[in-house]
């Protein structure tokens, strides 16, 4: 089974960081940024490390909202504070975009990311 976190990250108008998938890892879509667990980490050091990888995005975590687990994988979906000031840098082709969490959960949201939404919406 693949361990992953991904960080909710929520700016001051109560919007919610997405980040689509590279182009060259499947699937495509919108998810929470984030990426794998390394042998060793705590799903917190793996998200401050693949943030800071991903998107130059420095800062801390907080705590664990839900773990979502399917067949394959194990997602630890975490709240994450950034440094203030600090710029979001995409480095591997991935997009990103601010989405309000009273909208309507978005219909490119991936399947695994959609129950975070959902808890979001709730809180």
């Amino acid at each position: 089974m693949i361990k992953v976190s991904a960080g909710v990250i929520i700016n001051a108008e109560g919007q919610v960081l997405l980040c689509s998938r590279p182009p060259d890892k499947p699937p495509a879509g919108w998810e929470f940024p984030g990426g794998k667990i390394e042998p060793g980490e705590t799903p917190a050091e793996a998200l401050e490390r693949e943030l800071l990888e991903e998107l130059d995005l420095p800062g801390r975590c907080g705590r664990e909202l839900i773990v979502v687990t399917t067949e394959k994988v194990e997602l630890h979906f975490i709240e994450f504070f950034p440094v203030p000031g600090a710029d979001i840098v995409p480095r591997e082709g991935q997009e990103f975009r601010w989405q309000h969490i009273q909208e309507e959960m978005p219909p490119d949201l991936l399947p695994n990311d959609r129950p975070v939404w959902a808890l979001l919406k709730k809180m």
